[in-house]
């Protein structure tokens, strides 16, 4: 795309937008280095990994990436019956049929050995639940699945919106979403799983995406204005990851224990860097090699397996190491870039492969989406 081209104010003349795409890698990474952390201390006697236990805000970007571009391929439809019967179809398309896929091999291990599998709620899985993601108070085959059933909530959301609200409604209605999670949160009353689904506070977050796709296609903030916007974010993290060291002991499951600490904390970095990351490249002070924008095209599979990819490694050099206070090098070396390659091929053999069947034609990634 041009480096000086905004998001345009209508469909018609969409640009690819590469620093979405190449932040999708990103946030898989995070997640994937968070995962290989769980791993160490799962089978080995060390902590090298311990700085990226802060890569589960990759699913805080994952979240407010989505905002962005949700709104992004809804602009100028609503009250588009049609599309919007479309845009559910693509969304649920997108999702589904792959996840079903690995949540199947998955299921495959569980009935050969229940002990394998979703540990946190004593071995026990929902497995119809599991399929349709659906929240439960159990563990999904799937254990990263719990953020999917976010994702299609913010869908059905989007589609309602698209199926009966004029556009120039359409911010108020978000506006009543967000000021409905806040008053839910005062509400003294249990939280079942569906509706903490419905009342969490990580709907703000693909709110963030949404407002930062209207700020972004207004124009451009200021020149050099992105740099301002990474640097305030990356101190706000090194902030957050000194003082979690300081007073909890470089441990950051507090944080994930407390949905509104999270969002302040996590969701508000991912906010700041996407829409830096995103001026950047308007404004030209940054340009993507093809690599990076490449993970973000294998992202969504790299998302779904890198479990199975890093369990597996990471138990076999268990059982083999000689020096298991090195063991965790050998890991990363060989986890990492499996990873990749397995995301890739799944992405190459059978994502990519899904999608133009189910729309019968050449399958876009999201970072055409938000062009």
């Amino acid at each position: 795309m041009s480096q000086t081209a905004s998001l345009p104010p209508s469909p018609s003349s969409r640009h690819r937008l590469v620093s979405i795409q190449v932040c999708r890698g990103l946030a898989a990474i995070f997640v994937v280095l968070a995962h290989l952390h769980n791993v160490e201390l799962k089978y080995f006697p060390t902590n090298m990994m311990g700085i990226f236990q802060y890569g589960v805000l990759g699913v805080d970007l994952f979240f407010v990436i989505s905002g962005i571009v949700i709104s992004a391929v809804t602009v100028g439809r609503f009250s588009n019956r049609r599309y919007a019967g479309t845009f559910l179809y693509h969304r649920l398309a997108r999702i589904f049929p792959v996840y079903w896929v690995y949540t199947a091999i998955v299921l495959v291990a569980f009935l050969y050995n229940p002990l394998w599998i979703n540990a946190g709620a004593g071995h026990r899985v929902n497995i119809l639940a599991s399929f349709l993601l659906i929240p439960t108070n159990l563990g999904m085959l799937v254990m990263q699945g719990w953020t999917l059933s976010f994702e299609l909530y913010f869908y059905f959301v989007f589609f309602l919106l698209l199926f009966f609200a004029p556009e120039k409604n359409a911010p108020f209605f978000l506006t009543f979403w967000g000021v409905f999670i806040a008053i839910a949160a005062l509400m003294p009353v249990p939280v079942q799983p569906i509706l903490g689904l419905i009342t969490s506070p990580s709907v703000f977050e693909f709110l963030a995406g949404c407002l930062i796709f209207h700020l972004y296609r207004r124009g451009v903030l200021w020149p050099k204005g992105g740099f301002v916007l990474i640097t305030v974010a990356f101190i706000w993290l090194g902030t957050l990851m000194a003082w979690s060291r300081h007073s909890h002991g470089s441990n950051q499951i507090w944080i994930e224990h407390f949905p509104w600490i999270r969002l302040g904390l996590y969701g508000s970095f991912s906010s700041i860097f996407l829409l830096g990351i995103m001026e950047l490249e308007r404004s030209g002070f940054i340009r993507f090699v093809r690599p990076l924008s490449l993970i973000g095209d294998w992202s969504y599979s790299i998302y779904l397996s890198h479990l199975i990819v890093i369990e597996l490694v990471g138990r076999i050099i268990f059982h083999f190491a000689v020096y298991p206070k090195f063991a965790m090098v050998v890991v990363d070396g060989v986890a990492l870039p499996l990873v990749l390659l397995v995301g890739y091929l799944s992405y190459t053999l059978l994502e990519r492969p899904l999608i133009n069947l189910l729309n019968k034609k050449p399958a876009k990634t999201l970072a055409h989406s938000v062009s």
